[in-house]
């Protein structure tokens, strides 16, 4: 997951997997609108933040694609960049209409920098101990 500038290398669900171990609830950084936030930290030491998008109805391929360009286009000193991201599809077994039938399971995630002072809202609510919840660009 080396730094590609303005280009987002994509992650294999796999990797994600390993680095924020599976996804634990020790790893949770916080929960948004849209997703839950987990600290992901690579074999190399490398710390980031992963934003694992909720698999739910109104979540949907155009908004994702929307906050991944929107993200990548970003470039400031004062936001998160976006140094990643993962699309897998995965084919799950599914009741429907009574019969087992295969479905299409979308797993999607943002990797962004790891800001390793904490939330935004940590600072401005006066820096409670409890973890924070994310706004929509966690």
């Amino acid at each position: 997951m080396d730094d590609a500038g303005s280009e987002s290398t994509a992650v294999p669900l796999d990797l994600l997997l390993q680095i924020t171990d599976g996804f634990s609830e020790e790893r949770k950084l916080g929960s948004g609108s849209f997703g839950e936030v987990y600290l992901g930290v690579h074999p190399d030491g490398q710390k980031i933040a992963v934003k694992k998008i909720y698999d739910m109805p109104g979540v949907d391929e155009e908004q994702f694609q929307n906050e991944f360009k929107n993200l990548a286009r970003l470039q400031h000193r004062n936001i998160v960049r976006l140094v990643g991201y993962c699309h897998h599809i995965q084919e799950v077994p599914a009741m429907y209409e009574g019969k087992l039938v295969l479905a299409e399971k979308i797993h999607r995630a943002l990797c962004l920098e790891y800001m390793s002072n904490g939330s935004l809202e940590k600072y401005i609510s006066g820096g409670s101990t409890q973890k924070a919840h994310c706004t929509e660009y966690c």
